[in-house]
């Protein structure tokens, strides 16, 4: 291919117009200065001769009259069996201070009218070894889960801990996509999966939050690229995490910004559902194998009524809402038991066991909740009987839903734990029946299973 060459015409901010003489370059091209590796994504075609772009990189030191190449007619990244135990950055380029791989080059946009089938009723819910997530918000292969929460509720350590014990149980591979989030962030996360040893499963994509918008709104599709290549190219399941799908909304509003567009409610971008579904579709299931996602949605100001969390909201099939004010009482995870959810969470996909007890359980939060004002007015004691027996139920029922977690284990000493889940049913069942009525609260914290029943 011959390559065409332009002009930078205008800078404004991460937005370049570029002139053409011949060649005009396709949507999603990718150009490149001459002088140094900065690359732009070609976003519109202005005339037969110009084209505008989104810079890939920082553009401090670019001025108008650059020269510039098409480097690929497609937007694409390197993928092959080599990729897993190593971290990229959105062009596939590694990160981790290793060689380059070999393999293939896939386009990062696709579209996913390509055979992928549609999951099936009968598919067995992913035992996580949490177990507020197997009792409330079970999820199936191919399902996408996500965790809801503000700043500081614990939505990253849930996904950490859901990459470790899904690796334990050996269920398949996991992409993971860095959006938006701390440097220091990443750097923890692949220091915490060498360590727990489930590094060499794992493939990790990043855009962090020093990173251009145009970065961290494209990141995420080089991650599901690679789980499309694995879902495709291998015989195992994928597990495809995202920390966090809401600054991928937030970077599409930016880039929406920087090229002019009018934006809608509260400022997001006019396309927003459409740039979330472009993500969202990808994640799909193919004829014998799935991609299940885990993803985590920082709520800002905790409103969970925001148009961009809204948009997510209806691309999931469970949702784990973490509340502030349960993990200012120290309960980990923070679940919101009466705000959180689960398609899956149905007698014919989890048994009517299960179902019971999960609708027990909340049935006694509820309740619980209803109580809290006169509790802390007047105190427990001035219930009636039966509601005294209530409040003491939720209060042990929400201190056994806590768990020590691997993850956290260098920071507060307590070894993790992965309940698998008839015990954490076999518990549910026990405390709602009475039997650890007049048990301490803190017998019950932080612990995995229930001690056998004594004879």
């Amino acid at each position: 291919m011959k390559q065409a060459h332009g002009i930078i015409t205008a800078i404004r901010g991460g937005v370049v117009d570029i002139a053409f003489a011949t060649g005009l370059p396709q949507i999603h091209s990718l150009l490149r200065l001459e002088s140094q590796d900065i690359f732009f994504e070609v976003i519109e075609q202005l005339n037969a001769r110009m084209v505008r772009a989104i810079a890939l990189a920082p553009l401090e030191k670019i001025s108008r009259g650059a020269a510039v190449t098409v480097h690929s007619d497609a937007f694409s990244i390197r993928v092959g069996d080599k990729m897993l135990g190593r971290m990229f950055d959105i062009f596939g380029n590694p990160i981790d201070k290793k060689p380059a791989i070999d393999g293939p080059m896939r386009p990062i946009y696709r579209e996913t009218e390509d055979g992928l089938a549609v999951k099936t009723e009968k598919q067995a819910v992913l035992e996580t070894g949490i177990k507020a997530i197997d009792l409330l918000t079970p999820f199936r292969a191919g399902d996408k889960i996500g965790m809801f929460g503000g700043a500081g509720v614990g939505k990253t350590v849930l996904v950490t801990e859901l990459m470790h014990n899904i690796a334990l149980k050996k269920i398949g591979y996991s992409v993971f996509a860095g959006i938006g989030e701390r440097i220091r962030e990443g750097n923890d996360l692949y220091l915490t999966l060498q360590s727990l040893g489930v590094l060499e499963n794992a493939v990790l994509y990043f855009g962090e939050m020093d990173k251009a918008p145009g970065v961290r709104a494209r990141v995420g599709l080089s991650a599901v690229t690679a789980a499309e290549y694995l879902l495709e190219t291998t015989d195992k399941d994928v597990l495809f995490f995202i920390d966090n799908i809401f600054r991928y909304a937030m970077a599409g509003m930016e880039v929406g910004s920087i090229l002019g567009k009018v934006p809608s409610e509260l400022g997001y971008q006019a396309t927003l559902e459409k740039d979330v579904a472009r993500l969202q579709e990808r994640i799909r299931s193919g004829s014998k194998r799935s991609i299940t996602s885990v993803q985590a949605v920082y709520v800002p100001a905790d409103d969970l009524t925001d148009p961009a969390v809204v948009t997510i909201f209806s691309h999931l099939e469970a949702s784990l809402v973490l509340s502030r004010s349960i993990a200012e009482k120290g309960i980990y995870p923070a679940v919101d038991v009466l705000r959180s959810r689960s398609v899956s969470l149905d007698k014919e996909i989890v048994g009517d066991r299960h179902y019971q007890i999960a609708a027990a359980a909340r049935d006694t939060f509820q309740r619980y909740k209803d109580l809290e004002h006169i509790i802390a007015i007047l105190g427990i004691d001035e219930l009636s009987r039966t509601d005294r027996v209530t409040a003491k139920r939720a209060e042990r029922l929400q201190r056994f839903l806590t768990q020590p977690l691997f993850v956290t284990e260098s920071f507060n000493n307590r070894k993790g734990i992965y309940v698998p889940l008839k015990d954490t049913l076999d518990g549910c069942e026990r405390i709602l029946n009475g039997e650890f009525d007049d048990a301490e609260l803190d017998s019950l914290y932080m612990i995995g299973a229930l001690p056998p029943k004594k004879k």
